[in-house]
């Protein structure tokens, strides 16, 4: 164990000879250990994100209009527009089948807010809100979690009446950027089907919805009938929103059977629509896998080229430590210790940058695709940290063998003679 000890510092203080070409080694490995680390933070933090997203919808299985698979995930996950529309009857058809425990019918539309809120008076510019209209009472048996902001300027909190044509609740983002209160008026300009003229229609709020981190934070509510009303699209709905009393394959191959003989509709249940956006960024995440694996190697060669430098210095020093007696192994451990401490402080410094960096590379990939999905994508856990230390370490034992044999075979004679020269 003294001996260990010893070999370590020995390692440490040799590395210091060239502390330039040290550090530059070192940060090579960190750099590759940090694309590592966030690579797996995002694949592992995208799939959370995914879970949690279809979680907090509230519904199992999702009935629109048929469509692209993609289009149908935003829809479900981030509110889409929905450019298709369901015709109102197929709720009535859906609602009777036996395997449903709760169904609930969505009507999503755009619609222009102009000098609404204190952005948009500064800039003069139109800006647009997701329109949701609900039914409130079905729509809360799904997401029974949803509760109302409390606090000054928020109390009183309601959803609207049933058949009131004035009155809107507002998610926790849109409040925030609108900067409205329960009370306030709410002001928004809708195109009604088959007209190129907005209509501009005041609303009260008469709530404010704590934050979900879903796209209802983003949205505004009102009465399903009057929401297509105002639309005009009096007969036709986005989304039927479906939970089944049994979920399993089994049963959701059954149903999805059963409503797929409707002409106008398709079935979406949350695997289909996680699996679906796991295989968007499948072939983004295979492209920034070998990119992180080049990384590496190429660090891995950077490693076994300052080691050998080192070694080719120090020939005569190996030489004169042989001909007083170091045995092949304790050269070999020598150096190949200096590599294994390269690699694990490169990869200690690694972690340490993909960490700080979190949100940097989180920002930066949200700003290249729309994932689907809202929330932290990156998610660097103490399991993904201890694989990436762990690798460099294995990586550094295999790089250090070369330059370890090669130092430890040589003849101490030739050794002394060669570096004199």
């Amino acid at each position: 164990m003294f001996q260990f000890t010893r070999f370590i510092g020995l390692a440490i203080k040799n590395l210091r000879r060239r502390m330039i070409r040290t550090a530059l080694t070192i940060s090579g490995v960190a750099l590759a250990v940090a694309v590592a680390v966030s690579l797996g933070g995002f694949m592992l933090g995208y799939k959370g994100a995914i879970d949690k997203s279809i979680e907090m919808l509230g519904f199992q299985v999702m009935i629109m209009a048929k469509g692209c698979p993609y289009e149908a995930a935003t829809m479900m996950l981030k509110g889409g527009t929905g450019l298709i529309y369901l015709p109102s009857d197929t709720y009535d058809k859906v609602k009777s089948d036996p395997d449903i425990e709760s169904i609930t019918p969505i009507f999503v539309g755009i619609a222009q807010k102009e000098g609404s809120g204190i952005r948009d008076e500064a800039s003069q510019e139109k800006s647009f809100t997701i329109i949701s209209g609900i039914d409130a009472p079905s729509f809360m048996t799904m997401k029974p979690w949803m509760k109302f902001k409390g606090g000054p300027g928020f109390e009183g909190g309601r959803w609207f009446s049933a058949g009131s044509k004035d009155e809107v609740v507002i998610g926790f983002e849109a409040a925030e950027y609108e900067q409205r209160k329960v009370g306030d008026i709410f002001y928004a300009s809708i195109t009604p089907a088959g007209s190129m003229t907005p209509v501009r229609h005041e609303f009260k709020v008469v709530g404010i919805l704590e934050r979900t981190g879903t796209q209802d934070d983003g949205t505004v509510f009102m009465p399903i009938d009057t929401a297509r009303e105002y639309f005009n699209r009096p007969n036709q709905l986005t989304i039927l929103g479906i939970k089944l009393k049994e979920f399993n394959q089994f049963k959701m191959h059954e149903f999805e059977s059963r409503w797929l003989k409707l002409p106008e509709v398709q079935v979406v249940g949350l695997q289909q629509v996680k699996n679906t956006l796991v295989a968007l960024v499948a072939t983004a995440q295979t492209m920034i896998a070998a990119v992180a694996a080049i990384a590496v190697i190429v660090a891995l060669i950077g490693v076994i080229n300052t080691i050998l430098m080192s070694v080719y210095e120090r020939t005569g020093e190996i030489g004169i430590m042989k001909a007083l007696g170091a045995r092949r192994r304790d050269i070999f451990e020598l150096i190949w210790l200096e590599t294994l401490v390269i690699c694990l402080l490169g990869a200690l410094l690694g972690c340490l940058l993909a960490m700080l960096g979190t949100g940097a590379v989180e920002k930066a990939i949200k700003s290249l695709a729309n994932l689907g999905v809202n929330g932290s994508i990156v998610n660097i856990t103490p399991g993904v940290l201890g694989y990436a230390v762990l690798g460099a370490v294995i990586l550094g034992f295999l790089g250090g063998l070369y330059p370890a044999w090669r130092a430890a075979s040589m003849r101490p004679v030739d050794a002394i003679r060669e570096g004199a020269v």
